[in-house]
């Protein structure tokens, strides 16, 4: 998969990100940076060929589908360890109950959240 950050966050890099929060003193926060550096990892090794852009929220990672801040955040990602992620797709417009609808889950492994983030970039149908 290749991962890219948004044009608007260029000062630092995924990487540089959660490895300063995996630097700081709190337990969680260094917990929420290894996690996370992991999971950027796992995604990036991927046979995936979607083109996907990234802004960061307060620990968020919300996938893009275009390199715009604008746009709509189809896919968002966080963690608290290794046993808690959670990911959360837009639904399309069309299936949506009302405007801007989420779905979000919760995975107990990477190899979970993994699975789910490919299916919610899927369901939400912000790559073809």
């Amino acid at each position: 998969m290749h991962l890219n950050r948004c044009h608007e966050q260029k000062s630092k890099t995924f990487d540089d990100l959660y490895a300063e929060i995996a630097k700081h003193d709190g337990h969680v926060d260094r917990e929420i940076g290894q996690t996370m550096l992991a999971l950027l990892a796992r995604l990036r090794a991927l046979p995936d060929k979607r083109q996907v852009w990234g802004l960061t929220s307060h620990y968020h990672l919300c996938f893009l589908s275009q390199d715009a801040s604008e746009t709509s955040r189809l896919v968002v990602v966080s963690a608290l360890d290794r046993r808690n992620y959670f990911i959360e797709y837009l639904v399309p417009e069309r299936l949506a109950p009302w405007p801007n609808a989420y779905i979000r889950g919760e995975a107990r492994s990477e190899d979970e959240a993994v699975k789910m983030i490919l299916i919610a970039m899927e369901k939400s149908e912000g790559w073809s």
